[in-house]
């Protein structure tokens, strides 16, 4: 699936899609702070498996799903990356009259957070080619990208985000950054009328092991309740069992 030598050919070309409004911070903090319990850097695939982590997420609301999947280059995982998937969209994303932009966060142990006021740059990705359909832009627009999905044999959108795929650019190479935000805009307004957020791979599949840091603090309640697996966590489902269930996210 992995491209890097295509990747870095696209980092060096001017954005493709407008880009959306800047957002300030979400929380009480006004400068950018650091919780690498959450994620942290993974040196190899062995390493997360053994420490029962999960690879990809699915986050969904009204009208708006994505899954997340951590990117891999050889036998390592890039915290700087990351494959999202959508897989339901708002109704009026195919009349162009709303458009979808990514922003990454953060929360402190403390429960403060800190939302980067620059959108995550993304890049359309060929899932059967195993080519990048476009450049890096800070928002999908279907207006955009419509006349391509076309060419392709793509009328709607929901067809046509069922091949291609979208790689994000964390810009977080030590995986500083918890979580994802997915916003919806109106396009004639570029005001957020939806928003779904959802952790960012890696994380421990299992909620319990997830909600104490590294430092045996608890994690921030707002990161633990976006947990994909949260209201599972007195089940009495093992760590495999967790890790196997975040499994059938990938794609």
């Amino acid at each position: 699936m992995n491209s890097i030598t295509t990747l870095k050919k696209y980092m060096m070309v001017t954005l493709l899609v407008a880009g959306a409004a800047l957002m300030t911070a979400c929380g009480s903090s006004g400068a950018q702070s650091t919780d690498l319990a959450s994620r942290g850097v993974i040196s190899s695939v062995s390493e997360a498996d053994s420490k029962a982590l999960a690879v990809c997420n699915s986050t969904s609301g009204s009208n708006l799903a994505v899954r997340q999947m951590a990117y891999t280059e050889g036998n390592s995982y890039r915290m700087d990356l990351v494959w999202l998937k959508l897989t339901a969209l708002p109704t009026d994303f195919s009349s162009g009259s709303s458009y979808i932009a990514f922003w990454k966060w953060l929360a402190n142990s403390n429960g403060s957070t800190y939302l980067d006021s620059s959108a995550v740059p993304v890049a359309l990705y060929d899932s059967q080619t195993k080519k990048f359909l476009t450049n890096w832009g800070t928002s999908i627009k279907w207006t955009d990208i419509s006349a391509m999905a076309l060419s392709m044999g793509y009328s709607s959108p929901t067809s046509f985000f069922g091949r291609v795929i979208i790689l994000a650019n964390l810009k977080d190479t030590n995986g500083d950054y918890d979580a994802l935000k997915v916003s919806v805009y109106n396009s004639s307004t570029n005001k957020s009328v939806n928003e779904i957020n959802g952790l960012l791979p890696l994380f421990a599949a299992n909620p319990n092991a997830y909600a104490v840091e590294s430092s045996g603090a608890a994690r921030a309640g707002v990161l633990q309740q976006l947990h994909p697996f949260f209201t599972y966590r007195s089940t009495g489902y093992t760590t495999s069992q967790f890790q196997g269930m975040a499994q059938n996210y990938c794609f």
